[in-house]
């Protein structure tokens, strides 16, 4: 079965919505969310927003847990490198998800959890 363009679009939309959605409090997750419930009920189209959904959640929790880790004994000095690791990792993961949506592929985000099934 061939895909639309229209869904490519909305599944590369659901993983680079969230970089609009990091300017909001938590609408990196939103957005995902959004296009999750709102969007297209096909099923690539829905895989994708789920995919970008445990990301965003996941790196929302990470991101979290870092910062708490720099308010304790372990500082900014060690924190510094794994936040910029884990914006690598972010971006890495939103633009090869996109690319892939794109190309009508399914693609995994990385060591991320999967809380929606």
């Amino acid at each position: 079965m061939a895909l639309s363009p229209e869904e490519r679009t909305w599944a590369a939309v659901a993983h680079l919505a969230p970089l609009v959605g990091y300017f909001l409090l938590i609408g990196q997750v939103l957005l995902p969310l959004a296009i999750l419930f709102l969007g297209p009920k096909t099923p690539f189209v829905q895989a994708h927003a789920k995919e970008s959904l445990n990301g965003q959640i996941s790196y929302t929790l990470y991101g979290l847990g870092l910062f708490l880790l720099a308010l304790t004994v372990v500082g900014l000095v060690v924190v510094y490198p794994l936040a910029l690791a884990l914006l690598a990792l972010v971006l890495w993961n939103m633009v090869r998800g996109a690319l892939a949506a794109g190309r009508g592929e399914v693609y995994r985000y990385a060591f991320i959890l999967r809380l929606v099934p």
